[in-house]
């Protein structure tokens, strides 16, 4: 049975989005998905589930949320496979940067080529970034909370909701992934 990783977005954020990591993993289970486990307050869950698309697992863990807790927050879904991939492929983590240092924002659906033309990055100190099919890799070499490429902020230039992952996080899931 594949194993999926789903990424809560703007749950246990700055006091918004409470929601109890044992009760995220009893919703999970009550979708008949197995070997559910959280990792860290921040809404990332682990389990295995039959073979389907990334999108109709968010969908129906987004409508198990919102029939359990009254409201849902958005999902975003990756295979382990595809988990494992981005967790390889960081540019800024092959260079070296401080893992606590750059994130990925990971995009519900790849942006189009028109949203991704128009990409227009203000001025945000050293940092950088760079976009590449549904995850954006970000840099802060000064820190995530004075940087301008927020996931709020490349929500509204490419037109894909988003949620955003340390390096540190990304690589914890990827080794709790393989087990």
């Amino acid at each position: 049975m594949p194993r999926y990783v789903a990424l809560l977005r703007s749950v246990n954020v700055a006091g918004h989005g409470r929601l109890a990591m044992s009760e995220l993993r009893s919703s999970v289970e009550g979708l008949g998905y197995e070997d559910v486990s959280t990792y860290i307050q921040t809404g990332n869950v682990l389990f295995s589930a039959t073979p389907r698309r990334d999108a109709a697992v968010a969908s129906a863990l987004e409508e198990r949320l919102a029939q359990d807790f009254g409201a849902a927050p958005a999902v975003i879904v990756r295979s382990v496979a595809e988990l494992t991939r981005i967790g390889s492929s960081s540019p800024y983590a092959e260079a070296g940067a401080d893992p606590a240092r750059h994130h990925v924002t990971f995009l519900r659906s790849a942006p189009s080529t028109k949203a991704l033309a128009a990409l227009d990055l203000p001025p945000s100190g050293r940092d950088a970034l760079v976009v590449e099919g549904s995850e954006v890799y970000v840099s802060t070499p000064d820190g995530y909370a004075g940087t301008k490429y927020t996931g709020t902020f490349l929500e509204r230039r490419l037109g894909v909701l988003s949620t955003t992952r340390n390096w540190n996080t990304v690589t914890r899931l990827c080794q709790l992934a393989r087990g």
